[in-house]
Formats: structure tokens, sequence, C-alpha cells
């Protein structure tokens, strides 16, 4: 199978990610012939796409390098599939582009799908029976209410990853608000408009907002599900104690296993991402206060952790990966999901 990996390996940091994983456990494969194709080389659509052969023997660490090496002009249909392992967030447009690649080029991950799986009512769509007491808004007022009834509250950013995009919001005993992030830090506003004007980039967009979980701390417990089948469980810490436990930030993982509570969250879930063309999803599960799951993200396409779980220790990971890229491949002849264009996000809160 020739399979195209699309991706921008500046933006990753360090080897051991899944991502340079993947490229090194794939091009080993003998049913794979990888190539890999630079993000920005599919924002601009047209006849021919320009893409490297990798080779058996490609190591993690050389991923870094690979948009520095000779590539050469493929038409779409030379590749038997496509799987988009660009690093969020995306640029602006690039889901609209690659979708216009799609009448050549049969993606793993239906583009279109992706784009519409942004929309964070998407999620709440999906998991609200799941998930803690949460909102969808671009609505100042609605936002705020929200954060008295609830306390301490997560605001979440969909177009981004590793922690990034997720900001957990509380209020101090003065009366200002306290935001802190992975990445900016704490922070403390005066009023909540400034705070939700800079978690809504001056209200250019929507957000989810959920009550925060303090068993956080404990771990996030990460499952990989291709089509509905768990390949992998495992345990994200941080190793200080921090609520971000993501491996981008010095978590790290240990293998746990399936609950059948799992079980029943993907049974009653992931049709809804597989009717918009989407069939590799990374759950996210964290404990609530009397100990029963909840979810906290449903991660699609470029999931983390796919690769990740062979190097944990679950053996034939890729093999069976591989055995599902050939039997989807065979299935290429079904009609498509029909994913309609990407609206605007209702404001509906699950309580």
């Amino acid at each position: 199978m020739r399979l195209l990996c699309i991706a921008n390996p500046a933006a990753y940091k360090g080897t051991v990610t899944d991502v340079p994983l993947s490229y090194a456990r794939l091009a080993a494969h003998p049913d794979i012939e990888l190539f890999h194709a630079d993000t920005r080389a599919m924002l601009s659509p047209g006849r021919w796409i320009r893409a490297t052969p990798v080779a058996a023997g490609f190591m993690p660490d050389e991923f870094g390098q690979l948009s520095q090496r000779t590539s050469n002009q493929f038409l779409p249909d030379q590749f038997d599939l496509a799987f988009c392992r660009t690093l969020k967030p995306f640029p602006t447009g690039y889901l609209k582009h690659l979708a216009q690649w799609s009448s050549g080029l049969r993606f793993v991950n239906d583009p279109s799908g992706i784009q519409r799986q942004l929309e964070p009512q998407f999620f709440l769509d999906a998991a609200q029976a799941f998930i803690p007491p949460s909102v969808v808004t671009a609505d100042e007022i609605q936002a705020s209410q929200f954060q008295k009834r609830q306390g301490t509250i997560v605001a979440k950013r969909t177009n981004s990853c590793g922690g990034r995009g997720v900001y957990r919001i509380s209020s101090s005993s003065g009366g200002s608000f306290v935001m802190d992030n992975v990445v900016e830090g704490t922070a403390e506003f005066t009023r909540f408009s400034q705070l939700f004007a800079h978690l809504t980039r001056d209200g250019s967009e929507s957000i989810l907002l959920m009550r925060y979980l303090p068993r956080v701390t404990e771990g996030d417990k990460r499952l990989v599900v291709v089509d509905g089948e768990i390949f992998g469980t495992y345990l994200r810490s941080s190793p200080k104690g921090h609520w971000v436990q993501n491996v981008s930030f010095g978590g790290s993982s240990t293998l746990v296993p399936a609950e059948p509570e799992d079980q029943v969250i993907i049974d009653a879930t992931h049709a809804h991402y597989k009717r918009a063309g989407i069939h590799i999803l990374g759950y996210d599960l964290l404990k609530d206060d009397d100990g029963s799951s909840k979810v906290s993200e449903i991660n699609a396409g470029n999931v983390g952790g796919l690769f990740r779980i062979e190097y944990l220790g679950i053996p034939g990971a890729t093999d069976r990966f591989v055995s599902w890229l050939n039997n989807f491949y065979k299935r290429a002849g079904e009609p498509r999901a029909r994913v309609e264009s990407p609206g605007t996000a209702r404001q509906i809160e699950n309580t």
C-alpha cells in the first residue's frame, strides 16, 4: 500500500512523540510504502502533490529534517490512502484545502469531517451523557453565569492540542478571576469580560466551558480507539502533580487496562464521528469526585497514542493498525459519508 502521511515536522518537539514514532513504524512495515508531504505543500490544491519517500530504517530523530529532503511530484491517485498527521493549530483554511484534494485522494479521516468536529458543539452532542456540566458559548453573560454556578471551570479552544488551548479559571477571594494555562502561565483579570475576551480571541470564536474535576491530578486516561475498537489504554500523569498531564509537557505514560465502562462510552459515541468519516479517536477520561469516569475530550484524526502504545509495551499494535488500513482500503468503493458544512455553534448547556 502506498500511504501518504501529511505533517509539519518543524512543529514537533522531541522524537519520542506519536508522529515521529508513526513514521518509523510505518516505514519499517513490509506492507507499507510510505511517503511524506509537508503541510504547506497541501495548501494549494492542484494537479500534483510534492512528496518524499520514507524508506525502511527511518528513525524518529530524522523526523525534523524530513521537509528538507528531496521531494518528487505525484498524482493524487498514485497514493492508496492519505493520513493527515498535521499538528494543531491548523493553518487558516487548511482543512478546506485538504477537502479539495479529496476528489482524487482518499483520506483515512475525512478533512470535511475533521473541520466539522472542530465546532465545540460537535463534542457536546456526541458525548453529553458522559461529560461534566458544560456549555458551548460565545456569549460573555452566559459564560459568566456558568462560572458562578460551577465555581472552578476549564475553558477549551478546539483548534489546539497538547494542553496549549486549555485554561483553568477560578475566582479569587478579592473578586478577581485567575486564569492558568500550561504555556501562558497564570494571569489575573479584574473583570470576567477581560478574561472572556482573551479566551474567545475578542469574541471571534465559541468556546467550550466545563466544570473542573479536581481529581485530574491523579492522571488522565487515554483510550486509543479505531472504528470503535480499543487498541490500547494508558494513563498520563504529571510528575509534578500538575493539572495538565500531556506528554508534550512532561507527563509520563503507563499502560493500564481498559474497563467495561470504557467500552460503554465508546459504543455510545464513536458512531457520531464515524458518520463524519472520522475513524481514529483518542478519548481522555478523568475521575469525578464519586470515582465515575467522565470524558474530558475526544480527540479526532491525528490522535496521540496510536503508535505510543506499542512503544509502551503492547505488541503488534502497528500490525493491527496496518491490517485495519488494508481493510479500510478494500472498502474504498463504498460511498463516503456526507458531511454538512460547518455552521454556527449553538449555545446549548449540558447539565
